[in-house]
């Protein structure tokens, strides 16, 4: 690899979420999703060269941040989507809590499936719409985590049900849905007159070897015509602070309706957040192959401490190896501990609680760091399990 994923960054008293909570304590952070790895050098530049300008005014999309998505999206996917089909906006969690806003009426329900990324857990909530969870069957030996049953969702799926929120790559379990589960997610939907609202950004961070990211609006243009598909380079490049991200929707009547809902609501676009998205969409591809190349690695440090002979209660965890993202979903039920959470914080360690994600028996941890560390967090987490 040719970029540093080793050298540590100190992001104590930079305002960082992720460290801050903690700041006071020898705590080491491994919940929330942003990596402790530095951007890539090209988005780095860019950023320097607008701040040395001084000039940090309103953004505008640029063509050229258009044409480079629009590439990237050939390159990644084998798929392009049209650029009257894209509405710039702040944010993937911004856009789900839209789409549902201005597409679905007060009566109507979402479909979820838990375990699953909070503010899709929490969106009906927030929206004051009803939510019906299917939840994603638990893995069998052999097989990938979070299997979704389509016939499941169409025995279960209630008649005031509008909107499907589809998470894929999902998060916590890091699955990637095969064309053949999408195709039938589509037919379902199609069938009942189904929004699909699907969270993507994690569509370029894919870990298995030969894995390939299906956009859902690219399996047929019937799909299309009934989604609203959300992507960012947030997770990708770990510009999340930045807070740049793309709607992809197809249908007119659907997209009018989004962007009209838009107004005076949601912010203006960041402007350092368009030059950083560019940057990492024309320029970051090889940063990005070294990136996975090092979670991969860290993957490997993770599930040889998992698997130690020499300490079998390690062997008690639950865990598939995510096919994407950078987030293991360790099933810690069998080590009968009153409260896993709160157990290896006291030992130094913040992990997410599987609770926020409908599944208590799980906690998520947060591998995209330097493998120190996760070794430093792992050699605390022993202190627990023994």
């Amino acid at each position: 690899m040719s970029n540093d994923f080793s050298t540590p960054l100190n992001r104590k008293g930079t305002a960082s979420l992720k460290w801050q909570r903690y700041d006071a304590r020898d705590v080491i952070p491994m919940w929330v999703a942003d990596m402790d790895l530095p951007a890539p050098a090209a988005v780095q530049e860019a950023l320097q060269q607008a701040v040395e300008r001084g000039a940090l005014g309103y953004g505008e999309v640029p063509q050229g941040l258009v044409e480079v998505f629009l590439d990237w999206c050939q390159q990644q996917y084998g798929w392009q989507p049209e650029a009257e089909w894209l509405v710039w906006l702040p944010g993937v969690v911004p856009g789900f809590n839209l789409a549902v806003e201005a597409l679905t009426d007060p009566q109507d329900q979402l479909l979820i499936q838990t375990p699953v990324y909070p503010p899709i857990r929490v969106l009906g909530k927030l929206r004051d719409r009803q939510v019906q969870d299917v939840p994603l069957r638990a893995p069998v030996p052999g097989e990938k985590q979070g299997s979704l049953e389509v016939d499941t969702l169409a025995m279960q799926l209630q008649p005031q049900t509008r909107a499907l929120l589809l998470c894929n790559p999902q998060n916590p379990t890091g699955r990637i849905y095969s064309r053949v589960e999408l195709e039938e997610i589509a037919r379902l939907a199609e069938d009942k007159n189904l929004l699909v609202i699907s969270d993507e950004i994690w569509a370029d961070l894919l870990l298995e070897e030969g894995a390939k990211h299906l956009p859902y609006p690219a399996l047929s243009d019937a799909a299309a015509q009934h989604s609203v598909t959300l992507m960012a380079p947030s997770k990708t490049f770990n510009v999340a602070g930045l807070s740049c991200a793309v709607a992809i929707i197809p249908n007119p009547e659907l997209r009018v309706p989004f962007r009209k809902a838009m107004r005076g609501l949601m912010p203006d676009m960041n402007y350092l957040g368009l030059l950083a998205a560019e940057a990492a969409w024309k320029e970051g591809h090889d940063w990005l192959q070294d990136l996975k190349q090092h979670l991969n690695s860290n993957l490997d440090l993770l599930e040889t401490w998992l698997k130690d002979p020499a300490y079998p209660r390690r062997q008690l965890i639950g865990y598939c190896r995510p096919q994407s993202t950078f987030v293991a979903w360790l099933d810690v039920s069998p080590l009968e501990l009153d409260n896993p959470y709160q157990a290896f914080l006291d030992a130094g360690v913040a992990l997410s609680p599987g609770e926020a994600f409908g599944d208590d028996r799980y906690l998520r941890l947060n591998f995209g760091c330097p493998a120190a560390q996760l070794l430093e967090a792992l050699q605390r987490m022993h202190l627990v399990i023994g």
